[in-house]
Parts: C-alpha cells; structure tokens; sequence
C-alpha cells in the first residue's frame, strides 16, 4: 500500500490518481457483471421467468460488490489522505532534523576548534609553569647560597669587632683604622675593601666629634664623581648632613671631587672637596 501512496512523487496528482482508481474500480464491477449473464455458448436457454429471476439475483449482487467496493475505495482513499499527511509531517520532521544535524554540526566544529586551542594555550601554560618552577628552584638554590654567605661574612665580621686587630680604634659600634701612609682618594678605598671595610661614612654629630678629635687630616667616603653637585656616600647613600662643610666649600666644580676632613681649631667647618688624586692618610671603618 505505501508504494501506491508514494507514486504521486512521479508526477501524478492526487486528484488524477482518484479518478484512475474510481475507472479501474468500475471496470471491474463490470467486468463482474459480465460474469454473471448467460451465453449461448455455454448451452444455457432459460425461460423469461427464469432468466427476470436470474437477472434479479445477479443484479443484486452486483449492487452488493460495488458497495463493498465502493466503501473500500472510500477506505483506501482515507488511508491514502491519511498516510499523505503523515509522508508530509515526516518530510518536515525530516527537514528539521537535517537542519538541526546541520547547526549540531557546525556547533561541533567550533567546540572542537576552541578545545584545540584551549589545549594549546594549557601546553603553552604548562610549558612556563615548568620554566617557572625550574627558575624557581635556582633562585631559591642561589638564595640559600647567599644566606650561607652571608651569614658566614656576619660570623667573621661579629669576630673582627670582638678582636679588632692592631691600629684599629673601636667607637660605638664600628671600628676604624687610620692610615700612616698616603694615598690618592681611589687608592685609598681600595685598601680599605682589602681590609674588609670601607672610607668611613659619618652617620652621626657623635661620630663627627670622634673623628674630628684623631687630630689628623684623612679622606672620608664621600664624592661626587658620578654626577657633579650630588654628593654620595661609598654605600651609595645621598649626604643628608651638609652642615660640616667648611667655609664656601664645596668649591672645586668639576676639578675636586673628593672629600678631605681636616683638623682646623679656627675652622667651624672640617669638610673641603679637593682633587681626588691628591695623596693623603684616609680612614676605614667597619
């Protein structure tokens, strides 16, 4: 019955295939018809009784075949109407779906898109994640080191203040060393950092009277020849204590870059920048 139904896609309309159907079915109550009527060639002679009876009869069951096909026709042609709109729901279903096969589809290929990238991005994060805790763990290596250093240089340097050695004079907390020979203001910071310390850097009004009173000119860790007029100290620290300069000083523009504390009894103030290559005693502290 389905294959009858879907013929109509051949070209056929509904109504043309009705009409083909209604044509077949009455030729063949005909054709039943036929069947039924006496022929001579059968040897059959009835009487006119006979044959108005037997006409009679076979009418009647004419009458009675094409209602039973006239009410199956009736039921196939609602079975036909039926199973058509059931092919044409299916057919929109179907449509629908593919539609939606096709957007699935699509969605599928972007997801699968952003997860590639995603999972690059994690082996790309990944990747700095370990170069990270590699970096990581040397620098915490390295720090380790360093505190052994360090807390090796505090151990020596704790003893060096314990047991200062000779010529080394102790104030406060600091020791220092003043010099017998001369030196140029370089020559001097290098013998300084030979002996583990550096020029004296004057942090207090104490410690510029304890120096003042070793009665002796000597180079201190002040300069400014990295940058002209800015005064530094060896650790790098800018001066904050201007008040000890001398009378007029600083004065020697570019040409003296070095400081010299002096011991004057006529002078309020001991500080005067000379030319750092002249030669004088210096002091070290530590």
């Amino acid at each position: 019955m389905s294959e009858g139904v879907y013929e109509n896609s051949d070209g056929f309309e509904d109504d043309e295939l009705d009409a083909m159907k209604n044509t077949e079915i009455d030729d063949q109550l005909y054709s039943n018809v036929r069947a039924f009527k006496p022929s001579s060639r059968d040897g059959v002679v009835a009487s006119d009784g006979v044959i108005g009876h037997h006409d009679s009869t076979e009418r009647d069951q004419l009458q009675a075949s094409y209602s039973l096909l006239t009410k199956e026709r009736d039921q196939l042609q609602t079975s036909y109407s039926l199973l058509t709109k059931e092919r044409d729901q299916l057919q929109i279903s179907y449509s629908l779906l593919s539609k939606e096969r096709d957007q699935l589809q699509t969605s599928y290929s972007l997801l699968t898109k952003e997860r590639d990238q995603l999972q690059t991005s994690s082996n790309t994060l990944t990747k700095e994640r370990d170069q990270l805790q590699t970096s990581y763990s040397l620098l915490t290596k390295e720090r380790g080191q360093q505190q052994k250093e360090k807390n090796d240089l505090m151990r020596k340097f704790s003893n060096l203040k314990q047991t200062c050695p000779k010529d080394w004079k102790k104030f406060e907390s600091s020791w220092y060393f003043l010099s017998t020979e001369t030196k140029t203001w370089g020559e001097s910071k290098d013998d300084c950092l030979e002996r583990g310390a550096d020029l004296v850097i004057i942090n207090s009004d104490k410690e510029q009277e304890f120096l003042f009173h070793l009665n002796k000119g000597f180079w201190i860790g002040l300069t400014d020849t990295v940058t002209e007029g800015t005064w530094k100290w060896v650790d790098g620290n800018p001066l904050t204590t201007p008040k000890y300069w001398g009378s007029g000083q600083p004065n020697g523009g570019g040409v003296e870059n070095c400081v010299l504390l002096t011991h004057s009894s006529s002078d309020q103030g001991p500080w005067h920048d000379y030319p750092c290559s002249f030669n004088h005693s210096w002091i070290c502290e530590i």
